[in-house]
Parts: structure tokens; sequence; C-alpha cells
């Protein structure tokens, strides 16, 4: 018996992770518009500033994607299990 295949799409941790991939460039480019022409001015807090958001975002991905990969690896297990029980 095979799974049925779903998009990513369908997954509601999926469209949060999305949403908040798109949140956190949004807010980028919109401090880049914002400060382009007044960069030097600000000062190194909107560079500090650009910086964290990316380096926040890089933890979240990795954080995503590796408990994404921990909860798979279980998922696999149980399957196998349930298929081992079912012809056994």
């Amino acid at each position: 018996m095979t799974t049925p295949r779903t998009l990513p799409t369908e997954s509601k941790k999926f469209l949060a992770f999305l949403i908040g991939e798109l949140t956190w460039k949004v807010v980028l480019v919109v401090a880049l518009i914002v400060f382009h022409e007044e960069f030097e001015t600000v000062g190194a807090w909107a560079w500090w500033f650009m910086m964290s958001i990316v380096v926040t975002a890089g933890f979240v991905e990795i954080g995503y994607i590796g408990g994404q990969a921990w909860l798979d690896r279980y998922v696999r297990v149980a399957e196998v299990a349930r298929n081992t029980k079912q012809e056994g």
C-alpha cells in the first residue's frame, strides 16, 4: 500500500514557515529601501539591525529543517514497524 502524495502547501507547518520567511525578507527589503541614501548617517545600528534579522532567520530555518528531518525519521520508523506488524 502506498501513501498518497500531498503538496507542501497543504501543510500548516510549511505555510507558517513560508509566511515567516517572507516576513523577514520583506522587513529586510524595507530597511534597505528606507536606509539606502542615509545609510552612512544612521550609523552602525542600521547595519546591526539588518544583520540580526538575517542571523535570526538563519537559526529559525536551521531549527525548522532539523526538526522536520528528526520528525521524518521517526515517522519512517513507525511506517516500517506498522508494515512489519501487518505482514507478520
